[in-house]
């Protein structure tokens, strides 16, 4: 829950933060990416704070779920899935051109949909296979439409959504799916099977495609949900390693999280806004969560003194 402040001429104006704030727990706590182990304590942090309404999580063995979902009686956060860890680093590719491949790999991930199901996940997110240039990218996309449709029939079965995350193409992780307009495209075709499915836009993804929030104006009813973070700059080189804010090379600022919440309003989003920030070398892994809220405040103010101009 964040409420904002600002004063207008003689007016005092506080207002509520319109959308579900959420934060990437396995970027926060990467160790999470490799085990489950001790995922209820570190976890805890993030369901005690106020803060959060939505926890993104990666696969968690029942004997920890058993204890968040204790745990998370007290305080009813919502989670969801992330699966592009997954994807990214298990040798898991959904827009493989070799169906037998692509086939082992919907296994497991339906598996993990199953499991996000019947534990009342919202929603579960992926991303494409490696991008492919040439004679078989077309080929990597229509498995991909296939995959999707095999995810996003299950997901629907427990009343989820299956948000596919655009990538960099060419920068470091370098995905199939990048440029939102052709993401849409894929989505599109997507959806005359699997009405559930949507597009996950990263702000810090935004510099390695050279996009804007501005672009997301044109595609209002495919936005489904949105991360906030910040690409790092080394020498010529851009990478997706998510640095707090402020940190050396980070790219992203809070004016570009308040011309994102512009945006957002502008097309009516009612999705869940996540932080996805991960702590470098030697810093707490609490800092980056700090500094990413105080960003969110300022942002948000920075929104309202905005509108309220008008």
């Amino acid at each position: 829950m964040l409420y904002g402040y600002i004063k207008k001429n003689e007016f005092e104006i506080i207002a509520r933060f319109p959308w579900d704030i959420g934060i990437v727990s396995f970027m926060v706590f990467p160790e999470l990416m490799k085990t489950s182990e001790g995922a209820s304590e570190k976890i805890r942090v993030l369901l005690e704070d106020p803060y959060f309404d939505l926890l993104e999580v990666m696969i968690i063995d029942d004997v920890e779920w058993k204890k968040i979902n204790e745990l998370n009686r007290l305080y009813g956060k919502k989670f969801a899935l992330g699966l592009q860890p997954v994807i990214l680093t298990r040798g898991v590719n959904p827009s493989a051109t070799d169906e037998a491949e692509r086939m082992k790999s919907v296994e497991v991930l339906l598996r993990e949909v199953r499991v996000a199901g019947g534990r009342g996940y919202k929603a579960v997110g992926i991303c494409s296979g490696p991008n492919v240039e040439g004679s078989e990218r077309e080929k990597a996309r229509e498995a991909l439409i296939k995959t999707l449709v095999e995810l996003g029939s299950e997901a629907a079965k427990y009343n989820m959504n299956l948000y596919l995350e655009t990538f960099d193409v060419a920068w470091d992780r370098k995905r199939l799916a990048g440029p939102l307009q052709e993401t849409v495209k894929i989505v599109e075709k997507v959806r005359e099977q699997a009405k559930n499915v949507y597009i996950m836009w990263d702000l810090s993804h935004a510099p390695l495609l050279n996009e804007s929030p501005d672009l997301l104006k044109s595609y209002p009813d495919f936005i489904g949900h949105i991360h906030i973070g910040c690409a790092k700059r080394v020498g010529d080189k851009l990478l997706d390693t998510h640095p707090g804010f402020y940190r050396p090379g980070a790219l992203n600022t809070e004016q570009d999280v308040a011309k994102l919440l512009t945006v957002l309003s502008d097309i009516g989003y009612r999705g869940a806004i996540s932080f996805e920030v991960r702590p470098e070398e030697g810093q707490h892994p609490m800092e980056v969560v700090h500094t990413a809220k105080s960003v969110l405040l300022r942002a948000f103010q920075l929104y309202l003194q905005a509108e309220t101009s008008m």
